[in-house]
């Protein structure tokens, strides 16, 4: 197992080290510096080192920027000591404090709660139930912690139900779909995953600032289609046996069990809810960005008289590794959009893109995305390895950038085809499915999604975009 680790990762440093050395060698295209492969061999080695999990996503991401991109003239220091970080890596620390702070509470098991009496036993309208309420706590929770709460709860369920590893049709469902829709239900607010602010950002540096409000409009209604899409599907490919009563019971005891609110409790939603107040009412008042209402809000966590959380407990649980590649993939992009080389990418890749229709047009990139993203376990990097492309279309086709950033921000979100993605690892080991289920459950959702996503520019038009 160590060995098999070891040789991808040195795989990682041999793809850098080759990449750098034909970006030295290789003749330069008309306009373009020296520093424009340079861009691009780091670029692309820091994709492949994440790939390969060579090193912690954040050293690798530090290292490049830090080391190689000076090193090479693609930017000094102080550029990068000025550049670092950026609204993205403020916001992704305070929504990690929010959500450690939430995932403390009994929130997410009273949702579920509601829900699952809604479906009266029925294991089609169980499974949407479970769905729907992963989506939502996933819209202010961060999407490994909703994995993790609702894995609980559907194992629980499952063994009181008797399903058995291999057997079990629902089981393969909810272990599959659980940790996909968890992924999904990130998308429908900007707090729901770091990487939404990754795009927000990139869409700030062509002029386009989107507010939280509109973040919703633009995303919750995909989102929630999508859960609906892939728990309806589920049942139909898989077929989930029934639910016994005693079952259905034991999972009532386990949502109950934690009685009624605590105070601590009732502070943290007061407090969520009071951000997302500020969230919406930043649609009118510029101050109120979700950064700063999400780093208020962090600080409200700590306030004498509420102290809902202590800082040795979030500054353990917060996924620093995350954080601090979130802060760097800008830089990384930086070095593409400055030396010019991303320009001419696009000139040579796209060169007759703008005669498409626009309708084909963002199939083809939609179904481009969906496949690359299925490789590539790390979300960040699919805004980052896509972002400034798809943004450069912008001045050579009639797609808007938020039109062109809605494809990279959804299949970011949206691990639905490999069972190699990391959030997929939670559930795989409990042995309820093989890799090739993962592929059976995603597949014709994908299909239909590339022809919903086709008609986006039309959907972003509604909202002035």
């Amino acid at each position: 197992m160590d060995s098999k680790v070891n040789k991808k990762g040195l795989f990682g440093i041999a793809f850098l080290v080759i990449a750098m050395v034909i970006a030295r060698v290789l003749p330069l295209p008309e306009g373009i510096e020296r520093t424009g492969w340079y861009a691009l061999a780091i670029f692309l080695g820091a994709i492949i080192m994440w790939i390969c999990d060579t090193l912690p996503m954040a050293v690798t991401a530090l290292a490049t920027i830090f080391i190689l991109m000076p090193v090479t003239g693609v930017m000094d220091l102080g550029s990068i000591y000025a550049a670092f970080g950026g609204s993205a890596f403020f916001f992704c620390v305070a929504a990690f404090a929010i959500s450690i702070a939430l995932e403390q509470t009994s929130v997410p098991l009273r949702i579920c709660s509601v829900l699952t009496k809604w479906s009266k036993g029925s294991p089609g309208k169980l499974v949407l139930a479970l769905f729907l309420a992963c989506a939502i706590t996933s819209a202010i929770m961060s999407n490994l912690s909703t994995c993790i709460i609702y894995l609980s709860i559907a194992l629980a369920l499952l063994e009181s139900n008797g399903c058995k590893p291999m057997e079990s049709n629902l089981g393969k469902i909810l272990m599959i779909g659980l940790p996909a829709i968890s992924g999904v239900g990130g998308l429908i607010t900007p707090a729901g995953t770091p990487g939404n602010l990754l795009i927000m950002d990139l869409l700030k540096g062509v002029g386009v600032e989107l507010t939280f409000t509109q973040w919703v409009l633009l995303f919750a209604p995909l989102a929630i289609f999508t859960t609906i899409l892939c728990a309806i599907w589920s049942t139909i490919v898989f077929k989930p046996e029934a639910i016994g009563k005693e079952a259905m019971e034991a999972l009532e005891d386990k949502l109950n069990a934690s009685g009624a609110m605590t105070t601590r409790e009732k502070k943290t939603v007061g407090i969520i809810l009071l951000m997302l107040i500020c969230w919406l009412a930043g649609t009118w008042i510029p101050v109120l960005n979700v950064t700063v209402v999400a780093i208020a809000g962090m600080a409200l966590l700590f306030m004498p008289g509420l102290n809902v959380v202590d800082w040795k407990t979030i500054s353990m649980k917060t996924n620093w590794n995350l954080a601090f590649t979130i802060g760097s993939v800008g830089i990384l992009i930086s070095g593409l959009t400055n030396t010019g080389i991303m320009n001419w990418i696009v000139s040579i890749l796209f060169a007759n893109i703008s005669s498409w229709n626009i309708v084909v047009m963002f199939f083809v990139v939609g179904a481009v995305v969906c496949i690359i993203r299925a490789f590539i376990p790390t979300a960040p990097a699919i805004a980052a390895l896509f972002g400034a492309p798809l943004l450069s279309l912008a001045t050579i086709t009639a797609a808007t950038p938020v039109a062109l950033m809605f494809i990279p921000a959804f299949w970011a979100c949206s691990p639905m085809l490999l069972w190699i993605e990391p959030i997929f690892l939670f559930s795989y080991g409990y042995g309820y499915y093989k890799p090739k289920d993962v592929f059976k459950y995603g597949a014709v959702p994908c299909l239909i999604l590339f022809v919903v996503m086709a008609f986006t520019p039309y959907w972003t038009a509604l909202f002035g975009f």
